[in-house]
């Protein structure tokens, strides 16, 4: 029953996140496309016939660049080996350049079976952006029987509680700043639920966005390593 119940779970998460990805690429594809198409028409607009080649022949290079990239991004799972992974060696490489900005606390950490370059794309997505919008980031991370949980905080403004699904969706921003395209967190849940996990945003009562970041038991590995910053 219990075996039969975990499969099940298994199952619906990687429904799951067939369809988040299916959204994910279905909007970058439309939405790149469509600048394309624009300046497509303005070439012809153009009095010089060479200029009109010159310029549709580099929007037809920049097209296969986007196409090529799509596909490439769409086969990152299929081409990286899950294996055993060392999370917090992850997180300290994602902290060392702002050690006075990120700090790790951590206790004794199991080894963790998962796509590592998949895995270090989701948590700095995570982790910079809390720097980019809290200028300082706490993560705690926790190993038990059930789970492995990591806790990212940060003292930011948090999201309105009527932007927390939203804010997953492709292309959606809360903030006006000229970097980022509103697509980090929902490539990170997309990775998360790849790996049978969860991801949850809390706005703390302190100030300041919680994520919470949750796997498994039964996709860790045996090997066990140790870091405390406390």
């Amino acid at each position: 029953m219990l075996a039969t119940q975990a499969f099940n779970r298994m199952q619906q998460k990687l429904q799951r996140y067939i369809q988040d990805r299916e959204i994910l690429f279905r909007s970058i594809s439309h939405d790149l496309k469509t600048p394309i198409t624009r300046l497509r028409l303005r070439a012809e607009l153009l009095d010089d016939e060479k200029q009109t080649d010159r310029f549709n022949q580099d929007l037809d290079d920049l097209e296969m660049l986007v196409k090529g990239a799509l596909q490439s991004v769409k086969e990152t799972d299929i081409h990286e080996n899950i294996q055993a992974v060392n999370i917090l060696k992850i997180l300290v490489q994602i902290s060392e350049h702002q050690k006075d900005k990120i700090k790790i606390h951590s206790g004794i950490i199991a080894s963790f079976r998962g796509k590592p370059l998949a895995l270090k794309r989701c948590l700095s997505n995570l982790i910079l952006n809390g720097v980019k919008y809290g200028s300082r980031v706490n993560i705690f991370v926790t190993d038990s029987t059930e789970e492995l949980k990591i806790v990212i905080q940060d003292n930011g403004p948090g999201i309105p509680e009527d932007k927390m699904e939203q804010i997953f969706h492709p292309y959606t921003r809360l903030h006006n700043d000229s970097e980022g395209h509103g697509l980090g967190l929902g490539i990170a849940r997309n990775i998360i639920h790849a790996h049978n996990g969860d991801l949850y945003l809390i706005n703390r009562k302190e100030g300041g966005l919680e994520v919470i970041v949750v796997f498994p038991v039964f996709i860790k590995a045996n090997k066990r390593y140790v870091k405390n910053t406390d």
